[in-house]
């Protein structure tokens, strides 16, 4: 079995989106993070706020000394939709997400988190999931002009009704064909459809780009020991299959966004305790 290190580990400002950007980097340096996952919100990072974001945002990033490892606009909440049915909702979206695949090569960031889109419920799943598709191949072709892979990611039934257990996720990976194509495995879905996350490193293989590694009961995007997820399952499951590349502590229960900084140091010690050493600050 392989050993999973604290190196690998990153985190994201989704839980710090009530504080300035500048709070979230100056606490990430505290408390020793080195890679971050960036969340695309208002008013930290988002191209709705105007102007050019992107300038301010590598001058703050270069100056704090940390990587982003991953772009991640948000997708369930602002008015995008892949999925929509409404032809112009969807073209918005691609047309946004590819201002932030522009923005993730400009950050040396080689990877964007894709959610599935949330068709309407009354619906066939087909035709949902045909609007979708369309969107992920447009994204997909751009991905080769920018260099950045999009990692479709799994989500609870309550989000979406498209990617929420294995055998969907896999499909949009599988009908698309294409290196820009991967997927972004988040144990909270998986343990909410009462699957396993070997499974799915066992199904996808490489395929799997990244991990979102949190607690829930059964959901929530606990940090862990708040919920009740086996964390030794999910990372023997992860050493068995070589696993190596970075995994984001997403957690973003409302109850940590007054005090984020506490939540992320207990998170981290938490995990300390079950990785196979390593340093996160060993990179600066």
């Amino acid at each position: 079995m392989s050993k999973l290190l604290m190196d690998q580990l990153a985190a994201t400002n989704m839980v710090y989106s009530r504080f300035s950007f500048q709070y979230f980097l100056d606490s990430m340096q505290r408390l020793g993070v080195r890679s971050i996952e960036l969340y695309g919100c208002t008013t930290h990072f988002h191209f709705y706020d105007g102007g050019d974001p992107i300038p301010r945002l590598k001058r703050q990033i270069r100056d704090s000394g940390l990587k982003v490892i991953s772009m991640m606009p948000e997708e369930n909440v602002y008015p995008v939709n892949i999925a929509a049915r409404e032809k112009r909702l969807r073209d918005n979206t691609v047309s946004l997400y590819k201002r932030f695949m522009d923005a993730a090569a400009e950050l040396d960031c080689h990877q964007m988190l894709l959610c599935p889109g949330r068709p309407y419920r009354d619906m066939p799943y087909s035709e949902g999931f045909q609007y979708a598709r369309d969107s992920v191949q447009r994204l997909a072709e751009y991905g080769q002009e920018t260099g950045v892979v999009l990692c479709y990611e799994n989500l609870r039934i309550g989000e979406s009704t498209l990617a929420t257990n294995l055998e969907d996720l896999s499909r949009m990976v599988w009908e698309i064909d294409s290196p820009y194509l991967k997927c972004c495995v988040d144990t909270v879905p998986v343990y909410a459809a009462g699957e396993k996350l070997a499974d799915y490193l066992e199904v996808l293989g490489e395929n799997v780009h990244h991990i979102h590694l949190n607690d829930g009961d059964p959901d929530g995007h606990l940090m862990w020991g708040d919920g009740t997820q086996d964390l030794d399952e999910h990372l023997d499951a992860l050493r068995a299959h070589g696993y190596s590349r970075y995994i984001t502590m997403e957690m973003a229960a409302a109850k940590y966004r007054l005090d984020p900084e506490t939540y992320y140091a207990q998170n981290i010690r938490y995990l300390s305790a079950h990785f196979d050493g390593g340093n996160l600050s060993n990179s600066w």
